[in-house]
């Protein structure tokens, strides 16, 4: 491993301390923005309420496609614009940044432009391999991904100067606000599956509209524009673009492939099927909220992780990732107990179901949870192979995590249905993040550990035995019972982490928190 490499006149302290601070308003920004996802989780209850669980099961399946073709259209380069246009900047010249965007386009474009011909032409197939009527429904969404890389390469150009809150008025606010209030007219005026899928195709257009006029801001679209008659480094770009696409696919098969397993395997009717893979995709989506932290934290990170390894800077770099793996814990141990504490009433959206099929759910809830608890504190390894050049080794990492997920989850699910599916991914991800610490430490001599993390599990568990003891002493009725459980979880977590001691980088984390929390009230 090379020695850290100084920056000519740079100060050490300082850099560290403006990289932490970096590092907790662009997280902070992107958590708020993960928040306001929230309208996500609206989404799922109105098509559920409105349309049933039967179209939100085809609604959830035909998304899952749609959403792998939109990762291969956009080609990588939410990650590789970051990159190369970090890289310019530190040339000083604007021209090469420039340069770089317009590649971006360039690639961005031909590469969405063959997913939506391929998936137009293969709609009817994968509709027939999945059996069910989806296939209309796929060609409308897969229309959106053009749309949505364009998206994407606007953001990513935003996120290299490290300012996240486009990205986060675009991805995480607007686009599922606009989704949402579409949904409802679409359930209102009974459009089924067919008009949700318009109304993913509209919002599309107008966050790539939206996205637009944030770039335009930061940049000058019509000079990119204009350089893409010149000479670009496409093919640079391209190279580094090509595992980073296939191991964002991976992903996104990953993410999405219990959902597809349970529609081709589960036994039973078509209308059956649906609605246990409704009960399925709910669940997940509530368990999901574990992988906001690491979610928010990752666009700046890649930012500064890139710096960091330009300059060669190993230490540093082991000391911001350490630094941002406690905070995940700190954010993340609160909203475990509260989804597991909380389960019963977040699960009661399934409206009348069964009392099986209600008792099921609450169950791949809690299996759920604690997989992507534990995988929340493992992403953060993908973005420092990327950045640091080993965007292959990631690839590789995601093709085993998908082999053994495949292989597990095709036992499990045969055996225990939608029960299996959330045991095969919550233990393909333990092993497949276990795999990827080993690497960074015979690679980079790092992990993303310290003593100062033994403090928030240590704060976690007395405020789960409050939380037990309230439950078990407190009085009866689901609701009191459940405000109370969560009031005496989060006072003796809070108390505890406070008595023993949070590090100078947590509580800069947390002033900032506050300092943020203040100008909302002023205003």
């Amino acid at each position: 491993m090379a020695a850290d490499q100084p920056v000519p006149g740079a100060d050490p302290v300082a850099q560290a301390q403006q990289d932490i601070h970096d590092l907790a308003s662009g997280a902070l920004v992107n958590f708020v923005g993960k928040l306001g996802r929230l309208s996500r989780a609206a989404f799922v209850w109105v098509v559920a309420l409105l349309c049933g669980l039967e179209v939100k099961g085809l609604f959830d399946t035909a998304w899952t496609i749609a959403s792998l073709i939109q990762r291969l259209g956009r080609f990588g380069l939410q990650v590789t614009v970051v990159r190369f246009a970090v890289s310019a900047r530190t040339t000083g010249d604007e021209r090469q940044v420039e340069e770089v965007l317009a590649a971006a386009l360039w690639l961005g474009t031909a590469a969405s432009a063959v997913m939506l011909l391929g998936t137009w032409m293969a709609a009817d197939w994968i509709a027939a391999f999945c059996r069910q009527p989806i296939g209309r429904a796929i060609r409308i969404m897969a229309l959106s991904t053009p749309l949505m890389t364009w998206s994407w390469v606007f953001v990513a150009a935003t996120r290299a100067l490290r300012i996240m809150r486009y990205d986060v008025f675009v991805m995480s606010i607007a686009s599922p606000l606009i989704l949402l209030a579409l949904s409802v007219v679409t359930g209102l005026a009974h459009w089924g599956l067919e008009g949700l899928a318009w109304a993913n195709l509209a919002m599309a257009a107008g966050s790539c509209a939206l996205a637009a006029v944030y770039f335009n801001r930061c940049f000058s679209l019509r000079g990119v524009l204009a350089r893409m008659g010149h000479r670009l480094p496409w093919p640079q770009m391209a190279r580094f673009s090509l595992p980073v696409t296939a191991t964002d696919s991976i992903y996104g098969v990953l993410s999405n492939l219990d959902v597809l397993m349970l529609a081709r395997l589960l036994p039973g009717s078509p209308a059956q099927v649906m609605t246990e893979v409704g009960v399925y995709a709910l669940a997940r989506n509530i368990a999901g909220a574990m992988l906001k932290a690491p979610q928010s934290l990752d666009p700046i990170f890649s930012s500064v992780v890139s710096e960091l390894s330009a300059r060669e800077q190993h230490r540093a770099l082991g000391e911001r990732f350490a630094t941002i793996s406690s905070w995940i814990l700190i954010i993340n141990l609160p909203i475990c107990a509260a989804i597991v504490l909380a389960g019963d009433a977040l699960m009661r959206v399934l409206g009348h179901v069964s009392a099986a099929d209600f008792h099921t759910g609450l169950t791949v809830l809690a299996v759920l949870c604690a997989g992507m608890m534990a995988q929340g504190l493992f992403a953060m390894v993908d973005p420092v192979l990327t950045m640091a050049g080993r965007p292959y080794l990631n690839m590789v990492n995601n093709g085993l995590w998908l082999a053994i997920n495949v292989a597990v989850s095709w036992w499990l699910i045969g055996q225990y249905g939608i029960i299996g599916a959330a045991w095969g991914s919550a233990l393909s991800s333990l092993v497949a993040g276990g795999l990827r610490l080993a690497q960074l430490y015979v690679i980079h001599d790092i992990l993303p550990f310290s003593r100062r993390q033994v403090n928030p599990l240590l704060a976690a568990a007395g405020g789960a035995a409050a939380g037990w003891v309230v439950r078990q002493l407190g009085p009866t009725g689901p609701t009191v019972t459940l405000v109370l459980t969560l009031v005496a979880f989060l006072s003796v977590y809070v108390a505890l982490l406070r008595a023993l001691g949070l590090s100078q980088e947590d509580r800069q984390m947390l002033a900032r928190a506050a300092a943020v929390w203040r100008r909302r009230r002023r205003g």
